[in-house]
């Protein structure tokens, strides 16, 4: 439901690109700086209190951003949303690493990235036409309380008390934080890089859209729907993701997936202010992001520790949430400077980049064969 609004909230109160662009950095920022407690978090208390206080956070600053235009304000309450961000990543992701073989482990973060991705459908259209029936205050309450109410699924999940053990309480917790973080520094780099170049695009390209939208003059409901468009597409294709990951290894879908959502930022870079070709590329990116559901989710499965998957998956949401600060602002940089056009090429650059640091430092992490990550990768059992 924000996807849409939020940039253009922000433009509506006289915003340049550049600030536009650092308010919505900062969730990037908060979720760097909480990655690391978040993934204290899960380990000590087990990752369904984790989900639980990450979903409390989203809707605190979901709804708050509509309540002041101060500049400082909005990016002291986008840093606060980080925390809840990374927090519910890391969250699901323990989830799903815990309980599901790894045979499987592609469909399964596949269907949850399917679930996301039908959200990124409704909640644009949703999101714009509230903005412009009742007003921007109106439409960030309104994320406020859907937001809140993730808490319900949660709750009747829950094991009673005669029902036995808690919801994915950690097994063990191997020697704390920075001891595993020391232990598999250098897994991490191999592990993170790739991701993060990726997630830049995919941050730059939540940001990117809905301004091109409103260049070419399209009302906030029509951005909304602009920006559904492309998610619509893909809901076609994510259970594509998992199959593919699982059949035919991690590249078979990372590589095409990722390589569309690079062919169609280059499309919006030249699809100058011509409606259709704006729409064409978002459905290019939107088939791309849809087959790419899961995807980092299962890399960070494939190589978390199985001793104690927490604090890794949280240090990997960490460096992947420097792609949500770098994404913005490039976009708001470029776009002040050159133009938006030039952002989305910069960034189709940074995508081709982040796929080709995946295919050659790591490979099918199904059944990994780097020498250099199955030697870190020994060490980590």
């Amino acid at each position: 439901m924000m996807l849409p609004i939020l940039p253009l909230y922000l433009r509506e109160i006289g915003m340049s690109y550049s600030m536009t662009a650092v308010v919505l950095a900062a969730v990037g920022v908060g979720a760097v700086v909480g990655g690391l407690p978040a993934g204290a978090v899960a380990s000590r208390r087990g990752p369904d209190v984790l989900f639980a206080i990450a979903v409390v956070v989203l809707a605190i600053t979901s709804a708050a951003v509509g309540l002041t235009e101060a500049a400082f304000a909005l990016v002291l309450i986008q840093f606060m949303a980080g925390p809840g961000s990374v927090g519910l990543t890391i969250a699901t992701q323990t989830i799903l690493t815990n309980e599901v073989p790894v045979a499987v482990r592609g469909r399964s973060m596949a269907a949850v990235g399917g679930t996301v991705r039908f959200a990124f459908f409704v909640g644009p259209i949703v999101g714009g036409l509230l903005a412009q029936i009742a007003g921007f205050t109106v439409a960030f309450i309104a994320c406020g309380v859907v937001n809140l109410a993730g808490l319900l699924p949660f709750m009747l999940s829950r094991p009673s008390v005669a029902g036995g053990r808690r919801l994915n309480r950690p097994t063990t917790v191997s020697g704390g934080m920075r001891h595993a973080l020391r232990r598999h520094a250098a897994l991490l780099v191999l592990a993170g890089v790739g991701p993060a170049l990726i997630t830049t695009v995919r941050s730059g390209r939540n940001v990117v859209v809905p301004l091109v939208g409103d260049e070419i003059g399209l009302s906030t409901a029509a951005v909304g729907v602009l920006v559904a468009i492309g998610t619509g597409a893909e809901l076609l294709l994510f259970p594509v993701s998992g199959w593919l990951m699982d059949r035919f290894g991690r590249l078979a879908s990372i590589v095409p997936a990722f390589g569309l959502l690079g062919v169609g930022m280059l499309l919006l870079g030249l699809a100058g202010s011509s409606t259709p070709p704006v729409v064409f590329a978002g459905v290019v990116m939107g088939l791309g992001n849809g087959m790419s559901a899961g995807t980092m989710l299962t890399l960070g499965g494939d190589l978390a520790p199985a001793a104690d998957p927490g604090p890794f998956l949280a240090a990997l949401g960490v460096m992947q949430g420097l792609g949500y600060v770098f994404g913005p602002l490039i976009v708001g940089w470029l776009a002040d400077v050159a133009g938006l056009a030039a952002a989305a090429v910069v960034l189709a650059m940074v995508m081709f980049a982040g796929i080709t640091w995946i295919v050659v430092a790591l490979g099918n992490t199904a059944q990994p064969s780097r020498p250099w990550l199955t030697r870190r990768l020994d060490g980590a059992t």
